[in-house]
């Protein structure tokens, strides 16, 4: 294969039609651009070692830190052009959301790609998952006098078709899910009388309501929220609980029939929407597949097709969700409702762009508090708000963080919201010193993998790979997490191929903490809560993903981020055996992580959840 000459495919079961494009014994560069860790495994298996798949991780990590915020930035310009449809806020493109759009990838892809040529490291084969991206590219070859050639277009074509269908099954499904909504809430409407609602000055706090969030007892526990339910209701005040419903499958009645006889109210957006509400979610999905968008080029590169794409392909039920969610409180305000303050787990989400907007319009005088009870990562870059959102009126009026420093990181992309520390309220164990017993404590290693399984099989596959270099005496804890099983995770890896080191850990989080010796995780949340408990912990990138790291840049050798396997041994290497020196070292460490990330949870950094504002 000449130099100026370029192979793309598609991930295939059989790599027969790839391997016959490349003749000769010298090995063949080549990168995998998606983030389907399944499909990459596979085609990598497939190649065998004749095809050495080019380390981009590190320049990948670089590549997202340098375009992070003028990638914003060109989204904020779309917003503009086309936010003034409240449908536009509820879509893939303007909700920057690393899990349901690939934009911010495939950005980095694009330059990734122009950098790897300029070093004349340019792979000869390219496998993709997406064909809007490969049209793209091959656009960017045509400029730098590179031929392309792809194989597999036509079952690409096919599959991207199919993943439009899926889509409309998506659709279909919810919809379904709307309607047995409908039955489960009338149903248990007629089986337990209304209580009526205090609709002067209430305060809506809206939260996730999963089916562990009712005690055997029935009353409801907030897990994103602890302590401030008891702490408005000694305040005297009258709370509203927004549920947003989380896992529940088909399974509506019993999680209605619970909110109906639990003690706190809940608002079910069934008794307020009306048949018409319906009916403008339903044609949602079909006003977003009409859009056309033209964009600027985004650092020179042609991104027409990545964004068609997230038009035409890459739809979601989550704009229909934040359609739902519009509408009721627009009926809420037609109820005679009128909180005084609304508590907003706010991810930034199209569903929390449909409850501001609702509330804008419906009590324009009440005052939005987004509560962001959690650590960012600079690479998820949905979580932060940014000016286009801000100048739509779009983000709350005040930001409540779980520290100063998380104040400053929240603010990245705008500082026009007011933002403000308040009690860490899921993280208060944290305060709670780990056991000095290091004597008797053997070494441990916690895994801690993040809500997305694949991203959890490809830490364990890593593992795996190196486990004859990890020292045979130490167990390996792996602590998966709740938004899955643990058997749908060992189906996911391969029950088969299940090593024995590999224990399951069936306890909770802080318990677990207490136990570990050190701790290993790709994009998970609680490495953060790890650390503040002067746990050694190790962040093990992706290779072809974003990394989720939100303890980069600290620089401090509590943390240590790897690249690769044979860096990852390294580091298991150092944090075991550390001698009581060491240990106290990291404790102290632990603290200064914790003063960096976290407020402790008391009547004073409870009170900016009432809107009162401190001096920052």
């Amino acid at each position: 294969m000449l130099k100026n000459h370029l192979v793309l495919a598609f991930p295939c079961d059989d790599a027969s039609s790839i391997k016959n494009q490349f003749h000769g014994g010298e090995p063949i560069p080549w990168v995998y651009l998606g983030q389907d860790f399944f499909k990459r495994r596979n085609i990598e298996q497939e190649l065998g070692k004749q095809y050495k798949r080019i380390d981009t991780v590190r320049l990948l990590n670089d590549i997202a830190n340098d375009i992070r915020l003028p990638h914003v930035r060109w989204i904020d310009d779309l917003n503009r052009l086309y936010g003034k449809n409240i449908e536009w806020w509820f879509g893939t493109i303007s909700s920057r959301n690393p899990y349901e759009s690939n934009l911010f990838l495939y950005s980095c892809y694009m330059v990734m790609l122009d950098e790897l040529e300029r070093q004349e490291k340019m792979p000869e084969l390219i496998v993709i998952e997406s064909i809007c991206l490969a049209r793209d590219i091959q656009s960017w070859a045509y400029g730098k006098n590179i031929k392309i050639k792809i194989l597999h277009h036509n079952r690409a074509k096919i599959k991207t078709l199919f993943n439009q269908l899926s889509n409309f099954v998506k659709i279909g499904n919810f919809m379904n899910n709307m309607l047995l909504r409908l039955c489960a809430s009338y149903i248990t409407g007629m089986m337990n009388q209304g209580r009526k609602i205090n609709t002067i000055q209430p305060v809506i706090v809206d939260t996730y309501v999963h089916n562990n969030s009712f005690s055997e007892n029935g009353s409801f526990k907030d897990r994103y929220f602890p302590y401030l339910h008891e702490f408005l209701s000694k305040k005297g005040l009258c709370v509203l609980v927004h549920p947003v419903l989380s896992g529940f499958g088909y399974n509506y009645f019993s999680i209605y029939l619970k909110m109906r006889k639990c003690k706190t109210h809940f608002i079910l957006r069934e008794n307020f929407l009306r048949f018409s509400d319906y009916i403008s979610v339903m044609v949602f999905p079909f006003k977003t597949l009409k859009q056309k968008i033209k964009a600027e080029q985004f650092l020179g590169f042609d991104l027409d097709n990545i964004l068609k794409e997230e038009l035409k392909v890459k739809l979601t039920t989550s704009g229909m969700e934040a359609m739902l969610i519009y509408h009721l409180f627009l009926r809420l305000g037609q109820s005679g409702l009128q909180p005084g303050l609304i508590i907003n787990w706010y991810e930034n989400q199209a569903i929390d762009k449909g409850l501001i907007a609702g509330v804008r319009k419906a009590f324009p005088h009440s005052e939005i508090i987004g509560a962001q009870m959690f650590i960012h990562s600079p690479n998820f870059i949905s979580l932060f708000p940014s000016q286009s959102e801000a100048d739509a009126g779009l983000v709350p009026n005040i930001l409540l963080e779980t520290s100063q420093y998380q104040c400053q990181v929240a603010r990245a992309f705008t500082r026009t919201i007011p933002c403000y520390p308040a009690a860490a309220l899921r993280y208060s164990h944290v305060f709670k010193e780990k056991i000095d017993d290091f004597k008797q404590e053997p070494d441990k290693i916690l895994i801690l993998l993040s809500f997305n399984i694949a991203e959890g099989v490809e830490l364990l596959e890593t593992l795996n790979e190196v486990l004859e270099q990890i020292r045979g005496d130490v167990p390996l804890l792996i602590k998966p997490h709740p938004d899955y099983k643990n058997e749908e995770l060992i189906q996911a890896f391969g029950e088969y191929k299940w090593p024995k080191r590999f224990v399951i850990y069936k306890g909770n989080l802080p318990d677990a903490l207490e136990h570990a010796s050190m701790v290993v995780g790709s994009n998970s949340g609680s490495m953060v809560e790890a650390a503040a408990k002067g746990i050694p912990v190790i962040f093990l990138a992706r290779q072809t993903a974003l990394n989720q790291n939100i303890l980069a840049n600290l620089n401090l050798d509590i943390i240590t981020e790897c690249f690769s396997p044979a860096e990852l041994v390294e580091a298991i290497e150092k944090y075991l055996d550390l001698d009581q020196n060491e240990k106290t070292r990291y404790m102290e460490m632990g603290r200064k992580v914790r003063s960096i990330f976290f407020t402790p949870v008391n009547e004073e950094t409870l009170l900016p959840f009432l809107g009162i504002k401190k001096d920052r």
